[in-house]
C-alpha cells in the first residue's frame, strides 16, 4: 500500500466515523427534542418526537430553515410528518416551497388564510403538485401523534364580530404536549384575540411558550401571560432589527410572572428536551 492510498483511507475512515457519530446521535433517542432556529427576524422551530418523527413549525424569512433542518435531522432521514404555517408572512413562510420539493412531507397545516403572497401560492401549489395534502384546521381540533398531542387553540372557524380578519390575528396558535410538558407556538397572535381565548375561558397552560410576533408590543398581554404560566419564554429574533422587537414592556412582563426568557439573537439556536 502507498503512502498516498494509506493516507486516503485514513481520511475516509475519519469522514465515515464522523458521519457515523453524527447520525447516531440524531437517532430517536425516546426523548422529545424541539429546536427553536436562530434564523433571523423570522420564526421556525423543529419538533422531534420520541419515535423519531418530525414537525416543521413555520419557515423563516428565507432559506436558512433548510440549512438548519440538514444539521438537527439525520443525513438520510428526508421525511417531515407535519409542515404548520402558523400563518402566510414571509418571515414565517420563506423556506417552504424548497421543504416541500426536497423533503417528502405527510401534510401541510395551515388556518385558511386568504392572503395574495407568491410564496404562499408556491408553497400551496407545491403541496397539490406533490400530493401533500393541505388540511385547514380551527381551534378544537387535536391531532394525536402516539407519542404526544397536537392541540389547535386559534383561531375558530368562525371568527367572532369584532376581530379584524388579517394574517397576525388569525395566526395559528397550537400547544404541543408530551410526557407532561407543554410548548405553546402563537405565531404573531396579537393582543385581540389572547383577550378573546382569556376572557373565553381557554386551557391555555403550557411550560414552555414562543413569544407572539417575536417579542412585538401588540402581543404578550399581561392577562394572556398569567393564563399560560410558562416557565421558559422562547423569543425568535434577529440581533439588529427595524422593528425593536423584543420590547421592553414585553420582556418586563415576562420577568414579572417569573419566566425564564431565552433569546435566538443572543444564544443561537435554543434546543429543549424531556
Amino acid at each position: 500500500m502507498t503512502k498516498k492510498t494509506f493516507w486516503v483511507l485514513g481520511v475516509l475512515a475519519v469522514v465515515l466515523l464522523t458521519l457515523g457519530g453524527r447520525e447516531f446521535f440524531l437517532m430517536a433517542d425516546g426523548k422529545t427534542h424541539i429546536v427553536f432556529f436562530d434564523i433571523g427576524q423570522g420564526d421556525s422551530a423543529l419538533i422531534t418526537l420520541a419515535d423519531g418523527k418530525h414537525i416543521l413549525i413555520d419557515g423563516g424569512p428565507d432559506w436558512s430553515t433548510l440549512e438548519k433542518l440538514g444539521q438537527y435531522m439525520p443525513f438520510f432521514d428526508r421525511r417531515i410528518d407535519l409542515v404548520i404555517l402558523s400563518h402566510p408572512h414571509l418571515d414565517h413562510l420563506a423556506s417552504f416551497p424548497e421543504v416541500l420539493r426536497r423533503y417528502s412531507v405527510g401534510a401541510l397545516i395551515t388556518a385558511g388564510t386568504a392572503f395574495n403572497s407568491g410564496t404562499y401560492s408556491a408553497t400551496l401549489s407545491g403541496a397539490t403538485l406533490r400530493g401533500i395534502p393541505v388540511l385547514t384546521m380551527y381551534a378544537g381540533q387535536t391531532i394525536d401523534l402516539e407519542t404526544g398531542t397536537l392541540d389547535i387553540l386559534w383561531p375558530p372557524k368562525d371568527m367572532p364580530i369584532g376581530i379584524p380578519e388579517d394574517a397576525n390575528t388569525e395566526s395559528l396558535t397550537v400547544r404541543f404536549s408530551h410526557n407532561g410538558k407543554r410548548v405553546l407556538f402563537t405565531g404573531d397572535i396579537e393582543n385581540i384575540p389572547e383577550k378573546t381565548l382569556v376572557e373565553a375561558g381557554a386551557d391555555l397552560k403550557a411550560d414552555i411558550l414562543k413569544v407572539a410576533h417575536h417579542g412585538s408590543k401588540t402581543s404578550s398581554s399581561t392577562g394572556f401571560l398569567l393564563a399560560v404560566g410558562p416557565k421558559i419564554s422562547i423569543v425568535s429574533v434577529a440581533k439588529e432589527n427595524s422593528y425593536g422587537h423584543p420590547n421592553a414592556g414585553v420582556l418586563q412582563r415576562l420577568k414579572n410572572i417569573g419566566s425564564d426568557v431565552r433569546r435566538t439573537d443572543l444564544e443561537g439556536d435554543i434546543e429543549l428536551e424531556w
